[in-house]
């Protein structure tokens, strides 16, 4: 009989709530390696029936969602506004570890969720790396306006000084494994070659798109990729009284959003086609906000036609329709 494997993660440990007919069991693990492996030897004889399901929870369940794909155990990592909207949709109202594993395993059951697919090992040394550089550069932007702020201690601006130049060298070193650790990949490398032909698009952008979009083959459609980033525009309408004003609907990856809405300003102004794009919602009186997420998400069709296709990106030939 299949079973449903419902897993609450935190940083130390994980709740589970197992269902299978009308049997509903608890236990709490450890979330190590120690922790997995009682979970497999707690399941026993129900690991070669189960389907698995947890939130996406920014690295938490990074690993015990490979060591059960290892283990040929189907596990769904899901967007936790689903999980949130679904417990809602049951009128739960107590949110315990145990209780929101019960809502994940009910989830897993009645929606039965397509399995997660790990990125190679390469994809995901290239992410660890490139969210290691995004997290410096955060650190750095603080330092940068203490030191702007002053202080009326020369030992704090010195210490500022010396974190400063700590944090560039490991910047430059992170940037240089990831260029390395590119070049050792055909995918990536190819990949990387195919983005950086994209006027608006850079080193940094090119990784992180390779990083956090761990396979472009995967989506059918440009709109399904705009989605995955939380880029697809969301209507407010209903009735005749409901004429609400459209934005993103941001569930979708915000590292995504971050590095494309920084790359659209670059392309305004070097990227032909988006220019030409841009000037004429402009001339239609978009205010500045909209255009610049109208950049970003033309930005990323764009780079899923180059790495779909195989073909670096091409300007086109003057007075040629851009893409609208």
């Amino acid at each position: 009989m299949q079973g449903h494997l419902g897993i609450d993660i935190a940083k130390s440990k994980f709740d589970v709530v197992f269902l299978v007919g009308d049997v509903k069991r608890h236990r709490v693990f450890g979330n190590d390696e120690g922790g997995f492996e009682a979970l497999l030897g707690w399941l026993g004889e129900h690991a070669d029936s189960v389907q698995a399901c947890m939130e996406a929870t920014g690295g938490y369940g990074d690993d015990l969602a490979l060591f059960l794909h290892e283990h040929a155990i189907p596990v769904s990592v899901i967007n936790p506004l689903r999980i949130k909207a679904f417990g809602q949709s049951e009128l739960v109202r107590t949110k315990t570890d145990k209780v929101d594993a019960g809502v994940i395993a009910r989830f897993c059951r009645t929606q039965q969720p397509p399995p997660w697919v790990p990125p190679s090992p390469r994809v995901r040394e290239l992410r660890a790396l490139v969210r290691r550089c995004a997290a410096l550069k955060e650190m750095r932007v603080k330092e940068l306006q203490r030191r702007a702020q002053g202080s009326a201690s020369e030992t704090v601006t010195a210490s500022v000084n010396r974190t400063i130049a700590w944090l560039n060298t490991e910047i430059d070193l992170i940037a240089q494994v990831v260029i390395q650790v590119i070049e050792t990949d055909e995918y990536l490398r190819r990949g990387y070659a195919l983005l950086m032909s994209i006027p608006g698009l850079g080193a940094q952008s090119a990784a992180v798109l390779l990083a956090e979009v761990p396979d472009f083959r995967v989506f059918g459609h440009n709109k399904q990729i705009t989605a995955f980033a939380g880029l697809a525009p969301q209507d407010r309408v209903s009735g005749s009284s409901v004429r609400g004003r459209s934005h993103i609907s941001k569930i979708g990856s915000s590292r995504l959003r971050a590095i494309l809405y920084m790359c659209a300003l670059s392309a305004r102004r070097y990227n032909p086609v988006l220019k030409t794009f841009a000037d004429r919602l402009s001339e239609a009186g978009k205010p500045p906000k909209v255009i610049l997420v109208a950049l970003a998400r033309k930005l990323l069709v764009l780079a899923y036609g180059v790495m779909k296709t195989g073909r670096p990106f091409q300007s086109p030939a003057p007075n040629t329709a851009c893409c609208g």
